[in-house]
């Protein structure tokens, strides 16, 4: 693979949101690293998407982190209780395989 094809590679493009954001979760406030991971999972589940592996409950796992992600800018106890949601659903998907 040539340099100019890996910087198109949405695999890579996530790679390079993970190890620049740890860099910024150094620095950013707490909650920062939570809304990372979280829009890290809305972009690993774009590529699914793209790469026809993503379940219809995946893209509504991925609608609910893009309208709920910011949360944590102005409601941080109204953030957590959504990603607790995040996880009993995922919980949920699972179990029902």
């Amino acid at each position: 693979m040539s340099m100019e094809d890996l910087m198109k590679d949405e695999h890579f493009k996530l790679l390079t949101f993970l190890i620049v954001s740890a860099r910024g979760c150094v620095d950013e406030p707490h909650l920062y690293g939570p809304l990372r991971l979280i829009d890290a999972a809305s972009k690993l589940i774009d590529i699914m998407s793209r790469e026809g592996k993503a379940v219809k409950e995946l893209i509504e796992v991925k609608e609910l982190i893009d309208k709920n992600k910011h949360l944590v800018m102005y409601d941080e106890s109204e953030f957590v209780r959504f990603l607790d949601d995040l996880v009993v659903r995922i919980a949920k998907l699972i179990k029902s395989t």
